[in-house]
């Protein structure tokens, strides 16, 4: 029905547009230029138009196809800088992801098809082997989007990493390629090629990713780490701040008094001292935890909730605190009232801009429940909710309360009920 240059033309636009299809795997998270559903057809076209005018004859030497391949490859990661924005070499590292992906599912597409009954069936209509191998594709490209693919962030890794893969990927794909054009090869080398093509690719997949993320996770703790320094500085800035403003407070607090005394002996008619009064409370400690840094983090939390209009309402039913690392601790509270004053402040509605902090203690253990209005959607991150402003630190907020939890060999969850947040500690005093 059709000669072999016929077949050898469709099996190449073939290869290229699986080629595609998996690195668009890889790309979902990348910006789309403008007109993307109309770039990325035309370009396949395009591309499939070159693909076929330059086809190779079957009976072309090895090197040949070799370098052919690579072209096709080349010309997919021209379609995807064309429909994607972004940087290249990230765009081009992916890419070079999908077609590692593509690789695997064709090596394993060929030692599904060395089965007898297999073999035998794909004899006899070539629309048989079509089917087997879109079904093979199928399979692997959906379990390598969800076990990797799909956590896929743009500009992210190591550039030693992505350069790593893709040679190992480039080189396990030219090595096969070699193989697969050397004829009369026993069923056994096949399998042996085949076998060696999916390690090797799995291996670059997870250099690419896996390892990218230990080296997120690596820069996160550097990121937590120097914002704990900065909370150290911070807290020394307020203790001095807080040491000032209580001898203040002390002598302003005799000045009423005196002024009272004096008015009430000498029959004097003064304004009313009261609000003055209360202002004054407004800076004596709001509770007492037993813990002289997380009181004084209280108290001027309390502050800075007033300046953005939000409520700030404590309550303590300990005093143990001081069991445990005053400036871990610090870290803790300050991160996890910091988020819950952000998104308290957001809210239209002013009834609604409260942020609550209770602790309790149970057994031998001290519970932390802190919860406020937000409005919005609430972005997870690896079940964490996270901010969206990554700048200064912020948006490390959960994930640095977590090691703190975790360091005090305690547990945290949270929880959204409606348009509440939750955020619940419990630390072990023991």
């Amino acid at each position: 029905m059709f000669d072999a240059e016929a077949i050898s033309q469709y099996e190449s636009i073939g290869y290229m547009i699986e080629v595609l299809i998996a690195e668009l795997l890889f790309l979902h998270a990348y910006e789309k230029r403008k007109l993307f559903w109309v770039r990325i057809p035309i370009a396949t076209v395009i591309s499939g138009i070159i693909v076929s005018r330059i086809s190779y004859p079957v009976a072309t030497i090895a090197i040949y196809r070799f370098m052919f391949f690579f072209f096709i490859i080349a010309l997919t990661i021209a379609v995807m800088l064309i429909c994607y924005k972004g940087n290249a070499f990230s765009i081009a590292s992916s890419s070079i992801a999908g077609v590692a992906t593509q690789h695997m599912a064709y090596k394993l597409m060929t030692i599904f098809n060395l089965i007898p009954p297999v073999n035998a069936l794909i004899q006899i209509n070539i629309i048989y082997r079509i089917l087997t191998e879109v079904m093979i594709m199928a399979i692997v490209y959906v379990i390598v989007y969800m076990l990797v693919a799909r956590t896929q962030v743009p500009d992210k890794g190591s550039i030693r990493l992505n350069v790593l893969s893709v040679i190992v990927i480039l080189i396990c794909i030219g090595v096969n390629r070699l193989v697969a054009d050397t004829w009369d090869i026993s069923p056994k080398l096949v399998i042996a090629s085949s076998i060696y093509a999916i390690i090797c690719c799995s291996f670059a997949l997870s250099i690419q990713f896996y390892l990218h993320k230990w080296q997120q996770e690596k820069a996160e703790s550097m990121v937590i780490k120097g914002l704990l320094s900065a909370s150290e500085k911070q807290y020394e800035q307020w203790k001095e701040l807080v040491e000032f403003n209580n001898i203040q407070m002390h002598d302003l607090k005799h000045m009423l008094n005196r002024i009272e005394k004096l008015a009430d002996k000498e029959k004097l008619d003064i304004p009313d001292l009261t609000p003055i009064r209360e202002s004054i409370e407004g800076f004596a400690p709001i509770v007492k935890t037993g813990n002289d840094v997380i009181d004084v983090l209280l108290r001027n939390m309390g502050a800075l909730c007033r300046q953005q209009g939000v409520r700030f309402n404590c309550v303590s039913f300990t005093d143990k605190l001081d069991k445990f690392d005053s400036m871990s601790l610090y870290f803790l509270f300050g991160n996890a009232i910091d988020n819950a004053r952000a998104g308290a402040s957001s809210v239209s509605d002013e009834d609604k801009r409260l942020v609550d902090v209770s602790l309790k203690q149970f057994g031998d253990s001290v519970i932390i429940h802190i919860w406020n209005y937000f409005e919005g959607d609430i972005t997870f991150e690896d079940e964490l909710p996270v901010r969206k402003d990554m700048e200064n630190g912020h948006g490390f907020g959960l994930k640095s309360i977590k090691v703190m939890v975790d360091k005090f060999g305690g547990a945290f969850k949270t929880q959204v009920e409606g348009d509440v947040f939750h955020l619940n500690i419990i630390l072990p005093l023991a």
